[in-house]
């Protein structure tokens, strides 16, 4: 490996890590183990949130009989399906503020998380929840001042990490923002595999590919780190491994199981401060390309992400060969730009694999101009929100952002393809 694919700590780094105080990881947890952390926290009042989807599955009831059985009491709580919305999250505070409970314990996807951290934040802390998000003029502070209730967070799905990270999302006015903060992060994350066995195919390809954003967008920023660099490695190798498996065979136990474990560290790495959320061009442009567009979340991450790696590629090339390698990619020999594009091509090849478009084009009944429509926006504020001078390494230019979004819709990487032809 070239050693300049590591990041040494600078002399002045400062570290603050507000990662899960506790991971509970296995196969059966959430029935064998639940009631024993719900009684060590001794709540006086709990709510069980999930949504229909979740409750269809059967996992919700059997999660409620290990509880039950436990001698523990609780109130069902099924939220709205689909990605939140600040109408639905006010819906949700009220209810929050008027019961008061003191122990959350939500089962679901990333939605269902999200919206358990923001309930529990927002039974202690006062005003309209859009008061907290990352908005203009000041995206970063933050601004929850106390602990909310307690929660207890188990994923039913293998991609979001929102079990394990600092961050809850919300569409607001047509784009996503997010509340970050060390208050919103789960006092116990439970991570149980087989509650995964049922999910979809679709539904696992773009969690997964949401995941694999997570750890490769933590190589890009500005701001690596070794404890973050060797869980992104490892968790890329996981999903390289066991992603496509995931998808063509629900019922794979191994490939469940390392696909949630991979999906865990994703969700721990953009917790990790310095890697910044991710804040790179890859999930600002993923984030804005979903509700736009109409696509789930992890499918616009799987579209923008090796084009976040290729727009970023002259600046971060060295740090891209360990990915090459944690997908296979013997890099021995090759240039750090041509381990680097091995990084690029083996991210396009999974998509294909998982059956899924390289080209916006052909992943949106929209066309080009709802694309266009958004260069002003992402030039001129929305980078500023991720704050991507300080974390994404290639600064944003009206060229260059304008041939990203030409190599968006047509499933090109122009960045890759110059710097080839110059160095032969």
């Amino acid at each position: 490996m070239n050693s300049d694919t590591f990041n040494p700590l600078k002399l002045n780094t400062n570290l603050d890590f507000g990662n899960p105080p506790r991971v509970v990881f296995g196969v059966g947890t959430s029935q064998n183990s639940l009631p024993g952390l719900v009684k060590e926290i001794d709540p006086k009042k709990t709510v069980l949130v999930s949504d229909e989807v979740v409750a269809k599955t059967g996992a919700l009831e059997k999660i409620g009989a290990s509880l039950k059985s436990a001698g523990l009491k609780y109130e069902e709580l099924l939220i709205p399906i689909g990605e939140p919305t600040t109408e639905m999250t006010r819906d949700l505070v009220n209810s929050a503020r008027k019961d008061k409970p003191d122990l959350y314990v939500g089962v679901g996807g990333g939605s269902v998380l999200d919206m358990t951290k923001l309930m529990s934040i927002m039974v202690t802390n006062e005003g309209d929840p859009k008061n907290y998000y990352a908005l203009p003029p000041d995206p970063w502070s933050d601004k929850v001042v106390k602990a909310g209730a307690r929660k207890i967070l188990l994923s039913t799905t293998a991609g979001t990490g929102s079990e394990s990270s600092n961050t809850l999302v919300v569409t607001e006015a047509g784009y996503k923002t997010w509340i970050t903060s060390s208050k919103v992060t789960a006092n116990v994350s439970l991570v149980d595999p087989s509650l995964t066995y049922t999910l979809p195919p679709n539904a696992t390809r773009n969690t997964g590919m949401d995941a694999l954003s997570h750890l490769i967008e933590g190589v890009l920023t500005n701001m690596p780190n070794p404890v973050s660099d060797g869980m992104i490695q490892q968790g890329v190798h996981l999903i390289s491994k066991y992603l496509i498996r995931a998808y063509n065979n629900g019922n794979d136990e191994e490939a469940r199981v390392n696909m949630s474990f991979a999906a865990m560290m994703g969700g721990w790495v953009i917790a990790f401060p310095w890697v910044g959320g991710p804040a790179t061009i890859g999930h600002c442009m993923s984030e804005a390309l979903g509700p736009r567009f109409g696509i789930p979340h992890g499918f616009a991450c799987a579209i923008m992400l090796p084009h976040a790696m290729d727009f970023n590629l002259p600046l971060v090339a060295p740090r891209l060969r360990p990915i090459a390698e944690a997908f296979g990619v013997d890099t021995y020999g090759l240039s750090d730009l041509e381990a680097a594009s091995n990084a690029i091509n083996s991210v396009v090849s999974m998509m294909k694999g998982l059956e899924m478009p390289v080209a916006l084009k052909n992943a949106s009944k929209f066309g080009k101009d709802r694309l266009t429509d958004m260069f002003d926006y992402v030039f001129n504020q929305r980078q500023y929100i991720y704050n991507l001078p300080i974390y994404n390494p290639r600064r944003l230019t009206e060229e260059n952002l304008s041939e990203l979004f030409d190599d968006i819709w047509e499933g090109k990487f122009t960045t890759a393809s110059k710097l080839i032809e110059s160095s032969l």
